[in-house]
């Protein structure tokens, strides 16, 4: 179940405040990110899938995605729990940075953490399967990773190259608690 929770005060806690999909995107939409869950067909892949397969079997539900966008790329990134690089891929997920133009994904396997700090404050989006977040330029957002499961989501970028990252702060793992 995809849940939002909201900073509460200093103490680095986060406490929840929603789980209904349409009251998440209300309140991410004040922040400037647009989230929306996408029906996703049942598809299994192997780790060896590659990324044309991977696109090809969500095309359906990506088109109405990237109707919306200009000029679109899409990539897969894959990261399961036995990555030989997990360690550092976890770090560089967990460090809070803002890209230069709109970051969007669609998350379809496994799951995790997107923290978004708008201001002072601090969302963070459980996120699933099915799960499209768009955050925008600027934005400081880092990701913590579901350890068991990994994940792996389809990236859409509004130009033809990667975001890059316009800034970059501390690594926030174990920074912020839910609850």
């Amino acid at each position: 179940m995809t849940k939002l929770y909201r900073d509460a005060g200093p103490a680095r806690t986060l406490s929840l405040c929603d789980t209904e999909r349409g009251c998440i995107s209300a309140r991410l939409a004040g922040i400037g990110v647009q989230y929306e869950h996408v029906t996703l067909p049942a598809v299994a892949f192997d780790s060896e899938a590659q990324h044309d397969e991977i696109i090809g079997n969500y095309i359906e539900p990506l088109d109405r995605l990237l109707s919306r966008m200009p000029r679109v790329a899409l990539d897969v990134t894959s990261i399961l729990p036995s990555h030989p690089r997990l360690a550092k891929i976890e770090r560089e997920l967990m460090t809070e940075h803002a890209h230069d133009v709109a970051e969007a994904q669609v998350l379809i396997e496994g799951g995790g953490v997107l923290f978004l700090r708008a201001g002072a404050g601090v969302f963070a989006l459980e996120c699933e399967a099915g799960d499209y977040v768009r955050v925008p330029p600027a934005l400081s957002h880092w990701f913590e990773m579901d350890a068991q499961r990994g994940f792996r989501t389809i990236r859409l970028f509004e130009n033809e190259a990667q975001p890059r990252v316009s800034q970059r702060g501390a690594d926030m793992r174990g920074c912020y608690v839910l609850s």
